[in-house]
């Protein structure tokens, strides 16, 4: 590949041999250290290929065995610049359109999201944006690494982030889980309280002292484990009290009142068949409408088609086309069945339920009903659960404080 391109920057031709020695004419240039490839016989003449810089040695070879070497074609840049050479402005405009290509690969001109589900991409565009990631923005001022820990950081339902430039684009790959959201950790003394009313389950402390135990009652605010350690000396004698983070896993059981009502009237879109379409042009993502349809209609719908002009898969360019259709619609009254709002109010019930499983709550019972009445279908009960019910307050000074100032004035009472 290498000598085909020296070859071609350097000029060659191709050449076929005319005469009564063509034989002595190859060898004479064999030993002259010219050299002569793709040599090959075309209808009784010997055709082959040579430098521009070996041609011009062979006119006495030539002289000396009778042998004429025609010039068949030429190859090659000398050949292609002294082509173009009358056509300056040609040629420029070659050499412009290069360096313009050349400037735009510098910058990011689309970006793409790909693998999300509960996160469409316009909403993670708007989010790479406010904190200074758009398209337009130099390359070398994308930091992929630090885009990756900013998305991890920020959304904590995804687990998996891939940032990659590739030629004008800027991928990026998300893998969404289902894992709760980490509980909140305390980082300076304090007990762990309860955040709920509810009924103790399991309790397994590491830190601090536990103040309850399993099928305690508890009210939201109670202490469940505290963070005062006593100090016990000889003969259980209380020698101090410390401060510590209390540690613990406490379960409660509890429950969460439900209630949902929706009516059995709804609205429903209904298409007249009726359209329009606009036209725009975007060029460094400033944005121009060609044609705007005067839109009469009283509801409609809009559908935007936008193509990027690329000219590789990876080499995106800063301009668009995009098509707007505008749909014309009615709305029209429609009311459920009984077996269709039953349905919808199981749906919708299931789906609260998949909200509290994503953070890590366990269903135990589900006492919800489901009624129609007065044109309404209404879903109404308890639902019992078991989950994590601590949360943390911070020790006051004056719980474990006071041991130490009956120390350093000597009663011990």
């Amino acid at each position: 590949m290498l000598v085909k391109l020296f070859r071609w920057i350097r000029g060659y031709l191709l050449i076929r041999l005319k005469g009564q020695s063509p034989e002595r004419f190859i060898n004479l240039c064999s030993n002259r250290g010219i050299f002569l490839w793709n040599l090959q016989n075309v209808k009784g003449d010997y055709e082959c290929y040579i430098m521009i810089k070996d041609y011009k040695k062979l006119k006495p070879i030539a002289r000396k065995t009778g042998t004429i070497p025609l010039i068949k074609r030429r190859h090659g840049l000398p050949f292609l610049v002294q082509q173009y050479k009358r056509r300056k402005g040609f040629l420029l405009g070659i050499l412009l359109f290069c360096f313009i290509l050349y400037v735009l690969s510098l910058f990011i001109w689309n970006i793409s999201i790909l693998g999300g589900h509960s996160y469409t991409e316009e909403a993670m565009i708007k989010f790479l944006k406010k904190n200074e990631v758009y398209m337009g923005i130099q390359k070398k001022k994308v930091d992929c690494q630090g885009i990756e820990e900013l998305i991890r950081g920020t959304y904590r339902d995804i687990g998996w982030v891939s940032a990659e430039i590739k030629g004008t684009r800027l991928i990026i790959k998300i893998t969404e889980t289902n894992m709760p959201v980490p509980a909140v950790t305390a980082t300076q003394p304090c007990h762990i309280i309860a955040s709920k009313d509810a009924i103790i389950t399991k309790i397994v402390t590491r830190t601090g002292t536990p103040m309850v135990q399993v099928g305690s009652v508890v009210k939201k605010g109670d202490i469940l484990v505290s963070g005062v350690v006593d100090i016990i000396g000889d003969n259980e004698f209380l020698l101090n009290k410390r401060a510590v983070i209390a540690d613990a896993d406490i379960v409660g059981k509890s429950y969460y009142d439900y209630e949902d009502t929706f009516s059995l009237k709804y609205k429903q879109k209904q298409y007249t068949g009726e359209m329009k379409s606009g036209y725009s042009l975007s060029f460094f993502l400033k944005k121009f409408n060609i044609y705007n349809p005067r839109i009469m209609y009283g509801k409609y719908d809009i559908i935007v088609n936008e193509s990027t002009l690329h000219l590789t898969d990876n080499f995106y360019l800063p301009f668009s086309y995009s098509k707007s259709i505008y749909k014309e619609f009615t709305e029209v009254w429609k009311t459920y069945t009984k077996e269709e709002a039953l349905e919808l109010g199981r749906n919708r019930l299931l789906r609260y339920f998949d909200k509290l499983m994503e953070k890590d709550v366990l269903i135990l019972e589900n006492n919800v009903t489901i009624n129609i009445k007065n044109n309404n279908c209404t879903s109404k009960g308890k639902i019992i659960v078991e989950e994590s019910i601590k949360d943390y307050k911070t020790i006051d000074d004056s719980e474990w404080r006071a041991i130490e100032s009956d120390e350093s004035t000597g009663n011990q009472n």
